[in-house]
Formats: C-alpha cells, sequence, structure tokens
C-alpha cells in the first residue's frame, strides 16, 4: 500500500474513500501521527497499481473540497 494523501479530518476521509470506491479503488484509511493525528487527520492509503488513478480524481476531488486539503509541510505523516 501507497500513501494516496493525509486528509484534514475523518469525516472527508470517508467521503473521498466513498468516492474511490464508486470508481472501483480501494482505500484503506489509516490514523496520522504526531500533530496530525492530534488534529484529526487520516491517512489513505492505495494500492500501488491503483495509485496513479487515485492521484488523478484526488486531484479532482480537492478542486470541490478544499478544506480537506492535506495539512501543510510542517504537517507530520
Amino acid at each position: 500500500m501507497k500513501t494516496l494523501t493525509i486528509i484534514a479530518n475523518s469525516l472527508d476521509a470517508r467521503m473521498l474513500r466513498d468516492v474511490l470506491a464508486l470508481e472501483g479503488l480501494h482505500v484503506k484509511l489509516v490514523r496520522a501521527r504526531g500533530d496530525a493525528r492530534r488534529h484529526g487527520a487520516v491517512v489513505l492509503q492505495i494500492a500501488e497499481a491503483e495509485l496513479e488513478r487515485g492521484q488523478a480524481l484526488l486531484a479532482q476531488w480537492l478542486v470541490e473540497h478544499p478544506s480537506a486539503a492535506p495539512p501543510g509541510p510542517t504537517g507530520d505523516a
């Protein structure tokens, strides 16, 4: 499994997981570490074979849901 992204909160993470599932992708949700975890962030992991397609769908989804964007560069994944 590869990390697809870190989402700011579990509600948005579950929503994105479900959107990706509708596209036939299999995503696993994992609690983030460090500061990101304290703020409720969730890591989305995806099979390496599905990563490129997942990244394309993620980019589209983040345009529609900017509040779910991953923590900034200081975020600890």
